[in-house]
């Protein structure tokens, strides 16, 4: 009954959270100039291409800024994908841990679990070739959605390696070797 319970509380609790997240990002963006530098890059307000009425979305600086914004948006959307990832590895994972079937069994489930722990991997790689697309409007939030989602993806998916998986299997080799398997 907890797994079941966690199996959807977990991953609703990081979608709210997630989607207040994007939202307090999109805040940062509207009213933070640093925000903004960050995504937009350091760019004279001014410059235009050729004769353009002040205040014109056709602005180097208005074009600039929509898409800083779409990359904040894509940048934080990612983010919570990368912690969605994670949340339903550790759903599963600590759902095999519970269950009371034999270690044998627990460690073919944890084998076959193993996708679970590349998802942040790929989400990672998902983001990369996201900055690609997002390279021809802006080439320095590009950078940063890349090298960001790629590297909370290696940071995910090492913790859950390390910190998740490793252990499970260690007691449940342990505990197949003995005979005995701790639930």
């Amino acid at each position: 009954m907890k797994v079941a319970k966690l199996r959807v509380w977990l991953p609703a609790v990081i979608l709210v959270l997630g989607a207040v997240f994007v939202f307090w990002m999109n805040q940062a963006f509207t009213n933070s100039a640093a925000m903004r530098d960050i995504f937009c890059g350091t760019s004279s307000s001014g410059e235009v291409l050729g004769p353009v009425a002040p205040g014109s979305p056709n602005s180097l600086a208005a074009r600039g800024e929509l898409a800083g914004r779409i990359s904040m948006l894509i940048f934080s959307i990612i983010t919570v994908m990368q912690f969605l990832a994670f949340g339903v590895a550790y759903v599963v994972v600590d759902g095999i841990r519970r269950s009371p079937d034999g270690c044998k069994l627990k460690l073919r489930k944890l084998e076959n679990a193993d996708i679970f722990f590349d998802v942040p991997l790929y989400v990672g790689l998902f983001g990369t070739v996201s900055a690609f697309l997002v390279m021809t409007f802006s080439p320095q939030s590009s950078r940063l959605i890349a090298y960001s989602s790629t590297l909370i993806g290696i940071i995910f998916s090492l913790i859950l390696r390390l910190a998740m998986l490793w252990p499970l299997r260690q007691k449940l080799l342990c505990g197949n070797e003995i005979g005995e398997c701790g639930k």
